[in-house]
């Protein structure tokens, strides 16, 4: 994920995927002419409710606005 600076965006992404019931385990995250990160892992917490990739997408492109 990378789009220009936003106060609060980290905060609002690592909720938007705290909802969608994914600990992240390791991310890689850079804030200096914009916001970048690379989640290198992230497990499931919810057992039974299945996350698909478009969910997450569409997640992470409403928090980012």
């Amino acid at each position: 994920m990378f789009c220009a600076r936003k106060p609060g965006l980290l905060l609002s992404t690592m909720k938007a995927l705290d909802n969608l019931g994914l600990d992240i385990q390791q991310a890689v995250i850079s804030c200096f002419n914009g916001f970048a990160m690379d989640i290198f892992r992230a497990e499931q917490i919810k057992e039974g409710q299945d996350v698909h990739p478009e969910e997450i997408k569409a997640v992470l492109l409403d928090s980012a606005g």
